[in-house]
This record gives structure tokens, C-alpha cells and sequence, in this order.
């Protein structure tokens, strides 16, 4: 789902809610964070997700742009062209 606004219009009644006050538990799916970049930039919303995952719940993440190939401790780069195989990660 690209846009979040309608993913969660399109969740279960009151899981809003839940989401809203932080609970994320309720969906315990193998949900990755994938970031897309049109260039190169600082990822402040990645990063400070990465640094919490006792908040966000979060251990990993993909960013896709102007890049290489890399990994960075938690984080992977991947250039653009190579989006359609991150149905095989």
C-alpha cells in the first residue's frame, strides 16, 4: 500500500484508534520500513525509528534511491531500479 491514509482506513474498526495511541500490536504481519528517496538526503525518520525499536517496534529498513548496493548496520540501500525485487526480500 502506498499511502498510509487509506491503509489504515482500510483496517479493522478501532484499530485507528489503536494506532493512534501507540499500540501496535494488534498486527503482528512481516512488516519491513521502506523508505523511498527521489536523491540523496539525511533520513532523520529512519534513523530515529531505527534508535527506538522499543517504540516503533522496528529492527530493520530499506531505503531506495540514488544509491548502491550497501548495508549499514540495520539499514540496506538499494538503488531505484531494484524496487520490483522486494517481493523476494
Amino acid at each position: 500500500m502506498r499511502d498510509c491514509g487509506l491503509f489504515v482506513s482500510m483496517l479493522e474498526d478501532g484499530t485507528q484508534y489503536d494506532i493512534l495511541q501507540g499500540n501496535l500490536y494488534g498486527y503482528k504481519g512481516n512488516c519491513t520500513l521502506v523508505e523511498v528517496k527521489a536523491s540523496t538526503g539525511n533520513t532523520k525518520s529512519t534513523k530515529t525509528i531505527l534508535r527506538h525499536p522499543e517504540k516503533y517496534h522496528v529492527s530493520h529498513a530499506i531505503k531506495l534511491g540514488d544509491y548502491n548496493v550497501g548495508r549499514s548496520d540495520q539499514l540496506l540501500t538499494l538503488p531505484l531500479y531494484m524496487a520490483f525485487l522486494l517481493k523476494e526480500l
